[in-house]
This record gives C-alpha cells, structure tokens and sequence, in this order.
C-alpha cells in the first residue's frame, strides 16, 4: 500500500512523458539501424538494380524485411513504383525524399522514410511511426509505436502545441519530429505496478483478517469471527466504491462503466466480481469453521427451533434471488457484449468474465446450500420435519412469486431438488456421489438457461424497442455522420472538376452521377436512392435534357427543411423514410461554379449491401445497425399492411391491436417468434419481430453452461484438496510423496473405476473434439476457397467473354462498365486493377478516400498472378485488427496476355467463418456434453456392479463371529466374485472349525491361568510367613524380652494371611474362579501398615511410611483382602527389584490428593525399569524375574482399578522407581 502511494506522489506527467520518449526514440533508433544494413548489403542492392531479372528474390527480400524487421520497402525505376512490400501505403513517386531520415506525415499517417539511390533506381524504406493518425474505427490503432508495445500516452506535436514537448531526433542527430502528452489518464509500467501494488495490499489485508478470524474461531469465538470478516468485507466494499482506488490506476475492461453499469453499487464488472469474490470467500471461511459455531443457545430455545429452520431454508432462495437478479443485469445492462452461447466463438472477453461470475455465484450459492443443511442438522431435526420445513418453503416461495413478482417458479421448484438432493442423497444414495454431482451439476444448468433465456429475451425487447425508435426516428446518425466529409470531398475533387471542365457545355450528367455515387455514396449510403442536379452559376442545367428544379430544392431550404450539417438538410418525409438534400457549390475555375444538388431518400429497412465494419464510426450508436436475418420488420397504415421485410410474413389486415399512440406493446403470440408492435399514430403502426431461441438452441446453452459448471467445480474441488494437503504437510519430498500416496490410498475402489472410466472418457472426447474440430474446419475453410477460386475464375471468363477486344484503354473501360453492371445484380463488392498493379475501378471507393488502402494492388498477388502466372489466387488482407481476404483472377485477352486484374474482397469472412465454427462447436459440445453426461451415471452403474459385490462380501465379513452360526453367500457365475464367494465360504467352514479348537484350548488355558493366578496368591504370603517365623524362633532362642509383644504382632498378621488363602481355597474348591470382591470400607493406612510390618524384617531392606495427610483414617471402597495382596505384591516387587544393593530403601508416603483422592506413592531406590519394558509392564505373563508368572502387576492394577482408581509409575533406570496409586476417599476422620 505504501509503495503504491509513493509510486502515485512520485511518478509525474514529466517523467512519463520522458520514459515513453525515449522508448519511442529507441525504437527509431533501432529500426534506422536496420535499414542502414539494407542499404549496405552490396548483394541485397545489385539484386534490387536489376529487379526486372530476379523479380522473385525482390518479393522475397520485400517479405522478409516486412514480416520479420517491420521495415517497409519500395522500388522506383524513374521514380514510377515497380515493386511494393504493401499495399496499405505506396508513395506515388520516390522524388522529394532525402537519403537521410525524413519524417513524413499524411492525412492517415505517419512515417520515418530513408532512401537509397542506385542509378535510375531508388529504394524507399519506410519504418512506421503511427498507422491511423485520425479514425473513430475500433479496429484502427492510432498508437505510436515503442520498443514493446504501442504507447497511448503520447501523441505528435504540432507547431501550435504550448504544452510541454520532447524532441525526437534520428540515429544521426538530425530532427525529426516532437512529441507531446494526451489529455486524460496515463497508463505506463508504474501505474500497472500501482495498481498491482494496491491489488496486492488488499489481498494481503483480507489474508490477515482472515488469518485472525481463523485464530478468534478456535478460541471459542466464531460467530464474532464471522461477524468482523463480514464487517471488513462490507468496509473494503465501501472503501473500493467511495475511492476507486484500483480502477483510478488501470484502464481494463472490466472497470469501464461503458461496458456495463448497473448501479450505484455496482458500476462496472469489477464491481460485481469483487462482490461475488468477498461472498464466496465468507462463505467458504463460515463453511471451513462450521463445527466450531455454537448452537446451543439455539437448540434450548424448542419452541423457535422450526422457524428458525424454515428461515434458514428460506435464505437459500432469497440468495438465489439476488444472484440470479444481478446475473441478469450482466445481460441486460451491458454495452456490446454477447451472450448468445450458441455462437461461441462471437463470445467477448468480457462475456467469459460473466461467465465467470455466475459460475463463482452458483458455487458460491451451492456450499451456502450445504452449510445452510449443516445447520439444520445441529439443530437436530427429524427427517420428516426437513422435508416438510423444505416443502413448506417451496410452496411459500412460488405463492410469492406467483402473487407479487412475475418470475418464472420452475426455476425454484428445480432449486428444491437440489436442495432435496443435497439433503438426502448422501445418506440414501451414498454409493451414487458421482450420479449426485452431475445431476446437481445438470439441474444447475437448466436454471441458468431458463434464467438465461428470461433475461437474454428482455434485452432482445429492449433492443427491438431500441429499434423500432430509430425507424421512427428524424435522423440517421451513421449517414449525417458522413455528410460533412462527403461535402468537402465533393467541393474539391479535383478529378470531379476536371469531369465538369471536359464535358462542358453540353454535359451527359450520366457519368458523372455514376463517378459521385461511387466513390461518395457507396457501403453504408448505397441504401439511399441517389438523383443528382448539376447547375451552373446562372442556376441553368448544363444537362440540356434535365429539368430546372432548382427553385423547388430552395423553396424546400426556405420552408420545409432542417439543416443538419453545412450544405445537407433534412427533408419532412414519411415515418420510417429518411429524406436530405443538399446544395454544394463546385468551382471550375475563378468564373465558372456548378451548384450540385444532391437527393438521397431510403426507407429504413430496405435492402442493402452489408457495410465494411472497417468503415464504421464508433462514435455512433451501433444500435442503428440490424442483421437482416435476425429481425422481421412491418408498416401497417390504417390496420393494412403496406410493407414487409425479413423472414416472417405478416398478415395482410393487423387486428386487435388496441393502443394508444406512442405505446409499445409486447405481442405474445403463439408462433416461434417474439413480436412488439409500435403504435405510431392513429394511421401508422409499426411491428418487429425475432425468433425466439429453438428447443436446440436451449439444449446447446445449457450443454455449455454444464461444461463450464463442471470445469468451475472440478477445479475449486482440486484447488481446495491441494491447498489442505499442503497445510497438513510439511513442505519436505520425502512428505509430500508419503501424503500422496496416503491420499492414493484412501481413494475406495468404486470411485477410482468411476474415476478411471470419466477420465478416459473425457480424455477420448477432448483429443477427438480437437481433432474433430481442427479438421473439419480446415475442410469447410479449403471448401470455402475451393468455391471463392471457382467464382472468380468463372466471373473472370464471364468478363473476358464479354470483351470487344480493342486497344488496352477501351478494354480497361469496358472491363469497368461490365463491373458496373455486375455490381448493380451481384451483392458483392469489386476492385479492377491495371496490368501494373494501379486501381482502376472499387465499388467500396471510400476505403481509397479514407487511404486505408493505397491505390495498389496486394503485393503477393501481383507476384502470384504476373510473376508466377496463376491465373486466380487467394490472399489474406488486413487493415489494423480488421482481417478479410481477397480473391485477384487474371483478365486476359484472346492471345493470353494480361489485360487487367480483379479482386473480390470479401469483407464478411470473420463472420462466415464464426457461423461455421459456431455451428461445429455447437455440434461438438452438444454431443460431447451429453456423452459426458451419460458416462457419468454409466460409470456409476459400472463401478456399482462391480463393487457390489465386494460390498456385500464386505458386509458379511464385518458380521463374521466366532463361535456363532455365519450365512454362506451364493453366487451363479463361475467368474473372479465367484471365486472369491468359494473362498468365503471355505474359510466360514474352516472358521467354525477353528473355533471348535478355540473353544478347547480356551478352557485349558482357563485352567491354567487359574491356576497359576492361585499359585501366586498362595505363595505370596508364604515367604514373609516364613521369615517371620525364624525370626520368632531366634528371639525364643535368645530369649529376646520383646519376643512376647513380637508373637502377638506375627501371630496377628499370620491370621489374616492365612484367612486370605483359606478364602481362596473356598472360593476354588466352590467353582474354580477367582475370588470374589467384597467391597467395603477399609483403612488405608492400617492396611498398608499390616503389609509393611509382613516384610518389616528383610534383611538390608528399610521399609518406611510417610503420611503426608496427617491422619490415622483415611477410608477408601476397596475389597480389604485383594488390597492387602496388592502392596504385598508391590513391596514385595520393590525387595526383588533392588537385589544385590546394600541398602535397600523402600518409601510408602500417603498424602490428601485434593478432597476427593488419597495419593500413595511406593518409593524403591532399585535399579529401575527398562525402557524397552515400560509398555508391557501390566500385560498377563510378562515379568522381569526368571521365576515368576507375570500375573502380580496385572492383579494390582485389576484391584485399584476395581476400586475406582488409578496406579501408574515413573522409572529411572539405575535409580529406581515410584508407583502412584489413586483411590477415591470415602469419609475422612481426624
């Protein structure tokens, strides 16, 4: 942001103006370069002196230095042209010209000439500065010429200029010419970058903000995420409409309110592509945090639950509403952009841009609809009450609609469905994912055609209304647009002159109405009927045989006229007839003036020749212009039908037709066509007519709106894939590889053969649509050339047939005449050139007036038709962006030699050519669509068949059980299922057979673990019994005083160890099992006490207890005996644990674990446990001691755990290790 303010403050008029300065003076420079290598080339100059000898190496030198240097060159030989490299510009003599630089500028552009001299040869090179000085053509580009690209922000200086100007001088320091700055914006590498700069701040702005939601939503605070990105979005909205920050410094398309304007909201396309970005993007941010959206405040309130459901529901239409009414308006309120999809290749930049938005809405339109059914499912409704809230909302929707808003309801009914799949097809069909897509993807498609087609045939409406004003309107624009130049060309024509001077006084007037209305009223005013008056300055007819109207035309200039530009005025004429005349003086000489009174009339939708879009004048409203295969035209006066024009045909008497003048009305009939009718006045109607879309025409939009949904799903559904495997992975080819292949793997089999099968489908269909279209179009192009050739070569003898051969100028002139002729039955347009090249005869002479082209004929075809003496060629013609092509044949005499060439340009070909190309892409996309289409769902249903079965093995192989009764599986085919059926159901049997042997090695381990589990209760008393005893036995011995207090203590401990194995005994002897817990409250203390005083007197080992907790009582819920034998197991352990240490420490510590738990720590300083044996440390069997079982640990972890506690352990190898146990307290006493 800040390196584009500073770029906005730093970058001024000046500095732009220097830097396109000296790119154009570089860009000179280089191309002087150049021709200084042409002129130096002793060989290139020897072939160019003796050109008439290799007149093919000439071309070819001419073409190289053309296509590939941008130099143009021309050959004089006595300073008449003999050779060209174009024909768009051809200097008529080489004299005047320096052999330094000149800079040469004419009505039409603009040049920097060398020339070179070799004796009566002179070679021009001419290096383009500006092509079109002054055009309102779009296809003319006045740019200067730079280095990279044309510059549009500076123009050439005149003298007259007090603006700041830059000099621009040759390679040899001499002047050439002086440059100035345009008016108005400036766009340069520094305002591109400025505008990148702010695009990019912005992004970066909204990747923070969004970064910073993400980081509220995981800390419980989603809805206020959601709420601030919508906040930013609605300021950053605002902020790019109040200051235009990024439109102020660039000059695309998609900022231009002349292309499209809707509102004050949205007045240009970037506006609504902006806008559908932001709503996408917070949809996608809500829908990427939706588990993290509380909904509890909503499910507590039972009673609002449906309505707030219903509500939900509801704004999915109310979404669509909006997005299909400003979808709309990219159709209804655009300038000269196209959405007829069945002409793709018509289709504008900006119509993909469209479509690009829309797709961006749909999707972002389809993810709300999930998200809207995430929701409803939180809202834990019934799937009765879903279905019924979604009918209930399609019925309040259309009853709206029907009642307050004329729309059409199928397309909400189709929007239910998808809703309805949405809903459930996922839990019901889950096995058809790719059926749902396309079908969701299908249903998508018809509304937007249906919404296409509303939308498309209210600017038809508008267009025929449009229309049908200018039929009744009192001015042709396009032809009062033309008259000002067409008076001065007239006044001073010289050649026009010259006619009048040879033919006077007695004047046939018939040749020189033929020459005005050729070279001036010929493309778009050759509609208008033309009569012409010649005067001269005593107002007599210098015709003898015309009639003297001069006072008529006055009295029409005094009375009822209108002038509308110097010399032409407009005439009161029926509606729907234009009528001008005008009066143009002509002086001959100083003493001789011919007044020319000019009369043009036409009826607005007559037939005309199509008009060169070369010729057109942006400027005007292109509104004005209709295709005559698109509309049918009318005028009824006094309800009968005086006229027609187009391919419906009206009725001869118009009837019920009531309306007030001044009224259009939309006329619904019941035909295939679209009608409105113009009430002019009580006597004069006026009626229009299209036809409407066919139902073919409606299956191919929607065929293209299905393939560019798919494209825009398909790539948002990869695009997401790969940026969450990215986040989830470290950026490492070892990981990514790993993350693949993880991904791979998780792919079901059903959905790679569906996969498998679409993606060679779809890669079939592209490499045959390519082909497919490449080849047919290359043949309908060589069948169009094919015919083009066979024309001119047939109109060629034709000509010659027609020839009385005389001398070459008698020829020339007839070979005019029978032009003539021709053009007055044949609707297309004729150039005749001389033998040399020159042009005789156009009958579109107003591309020569305008110099658009020279007077020449194209190079290439002069070669092929004199040098290599073809006798018919075709040549590709270009005038700026605007391409054509021409067809030249020769005319030649009875003896075979060349009288003269003909050219038929045919300035419609981009157009022939995008009917066939619309045509066969059409074709292509409908049939390829719809293949696409059914090997969807017939990649479903194969990979269904094929999957079904494994799922139904699946199935029964999830629900196999030991030891129970499982259902073997049929199948009648003896293929890879059946195989594998067989092997099921072997292995059903084998299975029961091996759960019979289960089922007895299970009882002899039943048995054995018994009875292991009560070898290891019996013996674990016995050993502290025994020392216990030899203890007694010495102090008896010794007669120990203390050996009285000793024998009640052992005896004591001796009892209860005895009555825990006579238990286990019973309990054995009852059922061989394990004792049974009898829980109560026992002290924990004093337990532990008993189990300490049992090991008290093992030698080198010092047993101490540390309570912690300050009390004598501490209750826990535990079976007294099993707890008992759980710290004999761990104090016995501790001892074994620490064998061969001197010292052997063993610290029981009790401690209140707040108020609920008593902690106890068993403390050994042993040597430790393995790392290797931490995990299986409580696992049955496992044990550290080549004597023991393994089951000590388990049955202490089975008694705490019995007792609603916990017991884990930290271990230190070489130092030791602490058991802490937790036991929930029961009372506490002090």
């Amino acid at each position: 942001m800040g390196t584009a303010i500073t770029i906005k403050e730093s970058v001024t008029n000046k500095e732009i103006l220097d830097i396109d300065t000296k790119s154009l003076n570089d860009y000179i420079t280089e191309q002087e370069k150049k021709v200084d290598r042409i002129f130096k080339d002793s060989l290139l100059l020897k072939t160019f002196k003796n050109y008439d000898q290799y007149p093919i190496a000439v071309y070819q030198a001419f073409e190289r230095y053309k296509n590939d240097e941008k130099v143009y060159l021309f050959l004089f030989k006595d300073h008449e042209p003999k050779m060209w490299s174009t024909h768009l510009f051809v200097p008529i003599t080489d004299q005047g010209f320096l052999e330094k630089s000149n800079f040469v500028q004419d009505d039409n552009r603009s040049y920097i000439v060398r020339k070179k001299t070799i004796g009566n040869i002179s070679i021009l090179a001419y290096v383009l500065v500006k092509p079109y000085t002054n055009n309102n053509n779009p296809y003319l580009n006045s740019s200067l010429r730079r280095n990279f690209f044309d510059t549009r922000n500076i123009d050439i200086a005149s003298y007259t200029d007090t603006v700041a100007i830059k000099n621009i001088y040759s390679s040899e320091g001499s002047y050439l010419f002086s440059v100035k700055l345009k008016e108005g914006d400036h766009e340069n590498i520094y305002t591109i970058l400025q505008f990148f700069c702010w695009l990019l701040a912005w992004i970066a702005l909204l990747i923070f903000f969004n970064s910073l939601c993400l980081h509220m939503a995981k800390t419980r605070r989603a809805w206020a995420a959601v709420a601030l990105l919508a906040g930013v979005f609605i300021l950053v909205k605002f902020a790019d409409l109040k200051w235009n920050l990024l439109s102020e410094n660039a000059t695309f398309a998609i900022f231009d309110s002349r292309n499209y304007a809707y509102n004050s909201f949205f007045p240009n396309i970037w506006s609504v592509l902006s806008t559908t970005i932001l709503i996408l993007w917070l949809i996608l941010f809500i829908y990427s945090i939706r588990k993290e959206l509380n909904f509890d405040k909503i499910k507590a309130l039972r009673i609002f639950k449906l309505p707030i459901a219903i509500g939900f529901v509801l704004s999915i239409y109310l979404f669509f509403a909006l997005l299909y009414d400003i979808a709309g308006t990219l159709i209804t309120h655009s300038n000269n952009i196209y959405f007829d999809f069945t002409k793709l290749v018509d289709l504008h930049f900006l119509s993909w841009v469209d479509l690009g938005i829309v797709g961006m809405g749909i999707l972002a339109l389809s993810i709300y609809i999930d998200l809207v059914l995430f929701f409803l499912k939180k809202l834990e409704l019934k799937p009765t009450q879903l279905l019924n809230i979604q009918l209930a909302s399609v019925i309040f929707v259309i009853l709206v609609i029907s009642i307050y808003i004329e729309k059409n309801s199928l397309v909400n009914l189709l929007l239910a469905l998808i809703i309805l799949i949405k809903s459930f097809g996922e839990k019901y069909f889950d096995r058809h994912i790719l059926t749902n897509y396309i079908a969701v993807l299908i249903l998508w498609a018809i509304i937007s055609t249906i919404t296409h087609a509303r939308f498309y045939q209210e600017r038809d409406l508008i267009d025929m209304k449009i229309l049908l004003n200018n039929l009744q309107s009192e001015d042709d624009l396009n032809a009062v647009s033309l008259f000002s130049d067409i008076e001065s060309g007239i006044s001073n024509d010289k050649e026009l002159k010259h006619l009048f001077n040879i033919s006077l006084p007695n004047t046939n007037t018939e040749g020189i109405n033929d020459f005005i209305k050729k070279k001036y009223f010929s493309g778009y005013l050759s509609k208008y009927e033309f009569k012409a008056y010649y005067y001269n300055q005593n107002n007599i007819p210098i015709n003898p045989n015309d009639q003297n109207r001069i006072n008529e035309y006055r009295e029409k200039v005094i009375n009822k006229s209108i002038k509308v530009t110097q010399n032409f005025y407009r005439a009161s004429a029926e509606l729907g007839t234009h009528e001008y005349f005008s009066i143009i003086p002509v002086a001959i000489d100083q003493n001789r003036i011919i007044n020319v009174i000019i009369n043009l009339s036409n009826k607005d939708f007559s037939y005309t020749v199509p008009y060169p879009e070369i010729l057109t004048d942006m400027r005007i409203n292109n509104s004005q212009y209709y295709n005559k295969d698109d509309y049918s035209i009318a005028l009824y006066k006094g309800g009968s039908l005086v006229t027609q024009f187009g391919k419906y045909t009206y009725e001869n008497n118009l009837r019920g037709l009531n309306a007030t003048p001044g009224k259009y009305i939309e006329i619904l009939d019941r035909d295939s066509y679209l009608h409105i009718a113009y009430v002019a006045n009580s006597f004069s109607t006026y009626i229009i007519s299209k036809q409407k879309p066919s139902f073919w025409d409606y299956i191919a939009t929607t065929s293209f709106l299905f393939l560019i949904f798919f494209m825009i799903f398909m790539v948002f559904h990869y695009a997401t894939s790969f940026y969450i495997f990215l986040k989830n992975t470290k950026l490492t080819v070892r990981n990514l590889k790993y993350q693949f292949y993880k991904i791979i793997n998780k792919i079901q089999y059903s959905t790679r053969i569906q996969t498998s099968i679409i993606s060679s489908v779809i890669l079939a269909i592209l490499i045959s649509a390519v082909i497919s279209y490449i080849s047919i179009n290359k043949q309908l192009y060589n069948n169009n050339r094919n015919s083009k050739e066979r024309f001119i070569i047939e109109l060629g003898k034709r000509m010659e047939n027609m020839l009385t051969y005389t001398d070459q100028v008698s020829n020339e002139n007839q070979l005019i005449s029978i032009l003539k002729t021709l053009s007055e039955t044949i609707s297309k347009d004729f150039n005749l050139y001389s033998k040399s090249g020159r042009l005789l005869y156009s009958s579109q002479r107003r591309i020569y007036d305008l110099e658009l082209f020279s007077t020449f004929i194209n190079p290439a075809a002069l070669k092929n038709l004199s040098l290599l003496k073809k006798s018919e060629t075709i040549e590709d013609e270009r005038i700026g962006t605007f391409q054509f092509e021409t067809s030249y044949a020769t005319i030649r005499d009875k003896d075979y030699s060349t009288l003269a060439y003909i050219g038929i340009p045919n300035f419609s070909l981009q157009k022939e050519e995008n009917i066939n190309k619309n045509l066969l892409l059409n074709t292509i996309v409908n049939i390829y669509s719809l293949i696409i289409i059914g090997f969807g769902f017939y990649a479903t249903f194969v990979a269904n068949s094929v999957t079904n079965p494994l799922s139904i093995i699946s199935k029964k192989i999830s629900q196999l059980r030991l030891g129970q009764p499982n259902e073997p599986l049929f199948w009648q085919r003896n293929d890879e299922i059946g195989t594998l059926i067989k092997e099921y159901n072997l292995m059903i049997i084998k299975l029961e057979d091996y759960a019979n042997k289960i089922k007895d090695t299970e009882r002899e381990s039943t048995w054995r673990e018994m009875a292991q589990q009560i070898a290891h209760e019996i013996k674990n008393p016995l050993t502290p019994m025994k020392l216990g005893i030899q203890q007694l036995r010495r102090s008896y011995k010794d007669d120990d005083p203390r050996f009285p207090d000793r024998f009640n203590k052992f005896s004591t401990s001796f009892i209860e160890q005895i009555d825990a194995l006579t238990q286990i005994a019973s309990e054995f002897s009852h059922f061989a099992k394990f004792p049974t817990t009898v829980m109560e409250n026992i002290n924990i203390v004093e337990k532990i006490t008993k189990s300490i005083s049992v090991y008290d007197n093992t030698p080198n080992v010092n047993i101490r207890l540390i309570n912690n907790a300050d009390q004598k009582t501490l209750i826990v819920k535990a079976d007294g005996n099993e707890l008992l034998r759980t710290f004999n197991n761990l104090i016995k352990n501790a001892i074994e644990g620490g064998y061969g240490r001197k010292n052997m420490k063993i610290d029981i510590s009790i401690e209140r674990y707040s108020d609920k738990f008593v902690k106890i720590d068993v403390k050994d300083n042993g040597y430790g446990i393995p790392e290797a044996m931490k995990d299986k440390i409580f696992q049955i069997n496992f044990t550290t001691k080549s004597s023991g079982n393994g089951l000590g640990l388990v049955l202490v972890k089975k008694t705490i755990e019995a007792s609603n506690g916990q017991i884990y352990f930290e271990t230190t190898e070489g130092e030791g290790t602490t058991f802490h146990i937790l036991l929930p307290l029961q009372q506490i006493e002090s």
